[in-house]
């Protein structure tokens, strides 16, 4: 099972394209601090204004960006590429808690951490674990990379319009493999996104990554932001095979136990060695 682990997140990964979650901020003009005056019906207005004038500035991948962050969310995308076959993966958010999904059928994997638990589905198997002391990993983990936002180190190349009407917005991103921004040729392969969206649209249709003469594209079947809980399934039917995973060991126990297998393992070598002398 913890290979499992393994593969929804290096899979929910890949669909990703490691992107980052970012957000552009942008600089106040020193006249904006001028205008303020005391009177708290100003500075509101003063407020709204300035966000309203950041807003603007942001491009509609950015803008999405900014929508993904801290927000309950549920997204469903299927990822095509030159080095996997076609992924489903689904990612829903609220609040601190989470649920990722990869596959479906009986390829499908779940993963679930609600109220600081963590489970994991096989449907496979159509058994479960459940860890109740997870890795800080699983509980701090960033879903918003998962949707794919812009990064703050991404460089807006272009917009124009794509097949179908569509906006395409073309980012810069840096080497998958270094992490660096390339200057030149010589210092390695700039990762490119292309995000596609609808003339109003708030969330991607679908968005390109291309690195190191790979392609991957990834198309967004469901984006919702209506999202109130997170409910893990009835397991009753399932097989519970959290004592076969390993998790949820008190590791203190296990110190305990084997400090003391190892006392009596001594005990018995000074006793051999002792009837030996005599």
């Amino acid at each position: 099972m913890k290979k499992l682990i393994a593969v929804i997140c290096a899979v929910a990964l890949c669909c990703g394209g490691l992107a980052g979650c970012g957000d552009k901020k942008s600089e106040k003009a020193d006249s904006t601090a001028e205008k303020i005056t005391s009177s708290a019906a100003d500075e509101s207005v003063t407020n709204a204004e300035s966000e309203t004038t950041e807003t603007e500035e942001l491009t509609m991948a950015q803008a999405y960006t900014k929508s993904i962050e801290n927000a309950n969310f549920r997204s469903l995308m299927v990822t095509s590429s030159d080095f996997t076959d076609d992924t489903t993966t689904m990612v829903e958010v609220s609040g601190d808690e989470y649920h990722m999904s990869v596959g479906d059928g009986e390829n499908q994997t779940e993963l679930y951490v609600i109220g600081g638990v963590m489970y994991m589905l096989s449907h496979a198997e159509k058994s479960y674990i459940k860890d109740e002391t997870p890795d800080e990993m699983y509980l701090n983990m960033d879903t918003s990379n998962y949707t794919m936002g812009v990064d703050d180190s991404y460089i807006f190349i272009d917009s124009v319009i794509a097949e179908g009407d569509l906006i395409c917005e073309t980012y810069h991103a840096p080497d998958l493999i270094s992490g660096e921004m390339p200057s030149g040729d010589e210092d390695g392969e700039v990762t490119v996104y292309k995000y596609y969206f609808e003339k109003d649209g708030k969330t991607p249709v679908k968005i390109e990554m291309s690195a190191y003469g790979l392609e991957q594209t990834t198309t967004f079947k469901e984006f919702s932001f209506d999202i109130d809980s997170i409910v893990i399934p009835d397991l009753s039917d399932w097989t519970d095979d959290t004592e076969n995973s390993g998790f949820g060991l008190d590791t203190d126990v296990e110190s305990e136990e084997l400090d003391e297998s190892e006392f009596d393992a001594n005990i018995d070598v000074e006793q051999a060695d002792a009837a030996e002398t005599e």
